[in-house]
């Protein structure tokens, strides 16, 4: 009968040999299956003995399962994921839990993207974990992990995401504190150009608390090469204009931009 089909395919599924494809078969049937035999793609995810694919299969069944049950098998994806001992395939099993993984099992998880020896896998990992710190709300803890990551371009590409995270979460002052410590002066610039938008926004609906922000964003601005201070001004300008009443942003515009000319002439 129809009703008998679930149970069938599960049954097919446990007795798939290989691992990784035991892993998608029982993540792939997880959205169809009643509770009674996601209870039992639960036993089976958790009979892999490949720590790489069991950490795949319970992170895919994780989110059809009920709450109780859920964060029962992220830990045990998580405590999967641990014992991986190459570092680019724990990388990449960190990554893929954590859109799922709730505030008290991140710690955990940032301890294993830590224990990575490889500086580019940590970094993926890190980065990883750093978007969903800011999805539950905590910014400075993940632009904190965004830090940690010691190669230069590769934190750039994590601040760069995580402050465009940042913004489309109303975390304006993080996210730009993520992007204005981007190294790479065209990353920066093309970063700060994205947020801009949003900043203005915050500008005219928070001015309390964008006129601070804006003063140490100019200061910092203004320690930069010159070159840098120009082109981040320039990404910048829609939203320090945003603080000013509408009438005077046109004259405002023209004025900073004569004063460029001015200081140029001055010193070449």
């Amino acid at each position: 009968p129809p009703q008998d089909l679930p149970a069938q395919a599960l049954a097919a599924a446990r007795e798939i040999r290989d691992a990784d494809d035991r892993a998608k078969a029982l993540t792939g049937l997880a959205p169809h299956l009643p509770q009674d035999l996601l209870a039992q793609a639960l036993a089976a995810a958790r009979e892999i003995e490949n720590a790489k694919y069991r950490a795949k299969a319970l992170t895919g069944l994780a989110p059809h399962l009920p709450e109780e049950r859920r964060r029962e098998a992220l830990a045990q994806a998580l405590a999967a994921a641990r014992e991986i001992e190459s570092g680019w395939q724990r990388a990449e099993a960190l990554t893929g839990l954590a859109p799922h993984l709730p505030q008290d099992l991140l710690a955990q998880a940032l301890a294993a993207a830590r224990e990575i020896e490889n500086a580019k896998y940590r970094a993926k990992a890190l980065t990883g974990l750093a978007y969903r710190l800011a999805e539950l709300g905590h910014p400075e803890e993940a632009l904190a992990a965004a830090r940690e990551i010691e190669s230069g371009w590769q934190r750039a590409e994590a601040l760069t995401g995580l402050a465009y995270r940042l913004a489309e979460l109303r975390h304006p002052e993080e996210a730009l504190a993520a992007a204005r410590e981007i190294e790479n002066a065209k990353y920066r610039a093309e970063a700060l150009t994205a947020l801009a938008p949003h900043l203005a926004a915050w500008a005219q609906e928070r001015p309390e608390q964008a006129h601070p922000v804006a003063r140490a964003t100019l200061r910092a601005l203004a320690a930069r090469p010159r070159p840098e201070f120009l082109r981040d001004l320039n990404a910048l300008l829609p939203f320090f204009l945003a603080l000013l009443p509408e009438g005077e942003r046109p004259s405002a515009a023209t004025a900073v931009f004569r004063a460029i000319q001015d200081v140029s002439r001055w010193w070449p």
